[in-house]
């Protein structure tokens, strides 16, 4: 096999069934074959990914999965808990409320109850870190929720990496929501070590007619990780997603979106803040796809800079011919901390139909000298000081996030 940074024998799966061997070995020779982004790849211009491709990072081959089976719940308990730690999911049986099935990843390739889904919302050939998530397709849970079931308690997703040292973690959700099904998906993200890893991750997300799912996700990692994350949405009539976003950590981190949203009245909502750190990387990239008339959709993240840190927003709003009565909006604004931190921002508009609203807009900043002033004059320190302004900025995202404990999490 030809030398390819991140890519390992496939050998260490041959015990899977043909079906899924199959499919990795897709994934491997078409990653062989588009080989990685790089900065003359359009969707990847500002970021550069030499440094994950040079780490030579391995994949840990020890145990698959940890423990018994995949959720923690109770009937008294305030969520249901899913961990994976270090890569591995990590499992211990209660009974879930009915409705809904919580299946590793595995188990669910096995029984082939997730094949309609598995690898349906994108193109795999435009995504090399998820043709690479496909070759080590073994981590993961498949979540469905049944017609007419409302899930009152979050789905929390934990993932830790603190035992994961120059590894590389390859995790695949995939998240069905049937007719007015309705639920939230908490993703916890979190690093205790200044560890260097990679955490590869796929979500994708199927919402069928009028079903409404609040994603919230929270990444605070190391600060020498890369987090490469992406999230395909294909939402159906009436249906609703909302996704909000704090990033707070890793060395180059990516949050990709794809979402199609398929038929009329479908509609997606994107709210992102984040904390690019020094000598860190941060990008947003967004794709959000109207193929039908009247949907609706709106991206709106705010970010905060720090010395010599890097940021990349990338938003993209595609309207169909057939997308008449549709509306599209994004905005991105920044808060630079002093005047070396960079900022790559891309709006796109494409617009192929009659009869739409559509809007984008970006602004930066520096922090507000009088603001700044005000605060030392009341005896607060000028590291306190500046901290309260940029949480105060993020805060606006913060506070459109409806679970009151999820927002105070996110504040934590």
């Amino acid at each position: 096999m030809p030398e390819t940074p991140l890519l390992q024998n496939i050998s260490l799966f041959l015990d899977d069934k043909p079906s899924v061997y199959a499919l990795r070995e897709k994934a491997r020779q078409l990653l062989l074959q588009c080989g990685y982004p790089t900065v003359k790849t359009e969707a990847w211009k500002y970021t550069d990914i030499r440094p994950i491709l040079n780490s030579r990072l391995k994949v840990d081959a020890s145990e698959h999965i940890c423990g018994h089976d995949c959720c923690q719940h109770n009937d008294k308990a305030p969520s249901i808990e899913i961990k994976f730690c270090s890569g591995k999911l990590h499992i211990e049986e209660y009974n879930l409320p009915d409705g809904i099935s919580i299946t590793p990843l595995p188990l669910a390739l096995y029984e082939d109850c997730c094949k309609p889904y598995l690898f349906h919302s994108f193109n795999l050939e435009n995504h090399p870190f998820a043709a690479l998530n496909g070759v080590y397709l073994e981590q993961g849970i498949y979540i469905h929720i049944e017609k007419d079931i409302r899930i009152t308690q979050p789905i929390v997703i934990n993932y830790s990496q603190n035992g994961c040292i120059d590894t590389q973690c390859h995790i695949h959700n995939i998240i069905v929501a049937e007719k007015n099904a309705q639920a939230e998906i908490f993703e916890k993200f979190s690093s205790d070590k200044n560890n260097c890893y990679l955490l590869n991750i796929v979500n994708e997300i199927y919402l069928k007619p009028d079903s409404r799912l609040n994603h919230y996700k929270k990444q605070k990692e190391s600060l020498s990780g890369y987090h490469i994350a992406l999230n395909a949405a294909k939402i159906q009539q009436g249906a609703t997603y909302k996704q909000y976003y704090l990033a707070e950590g890793g060395k180059i981190c990516r949050q990709e979106n794809i979402i199609n949203l398929e038929q009329a009245q479908a509609s997606a909502e994107i709210y992102s803040a984040y904390t690019a750190k020094k000598n860190c990387l941060n990008d947003i990239t967004s794709d959000i796809n109207h193929l039908h008339s009247e949907t609706f959709s709106n991206q709106y993240a705010k970010a905060v800079l720090e010395s010599d840190s890097s940021a990349v927003f990338q938003g993209k709003i595609h309207i169909a011919p057939l997308a008449v009565k549709t509306a599209g909006h994004q905005l991105h604004k920044a808060l630079y901390l002093d005047g070396k931190a960079q900022l790559d921002c891309k709006p796109e508009l494409e617009i192929f139909a009659d009869d739409v609203k559509c809007s984008h807009g970006a602004s930066c900043g520096e922090i507000n000298k009088e603001q700044l002033f005000y605060l030392m004059s009341r005896g607060i320190d000028q590291a306190s000081a500046i901290r309260i302004l940029t949480e105060a900025h993020l805060n606006e995202i913060i506070e459109l996030i409806p679970n009151e404990k999820i927002r105070t999490e996110f504040c934590a």
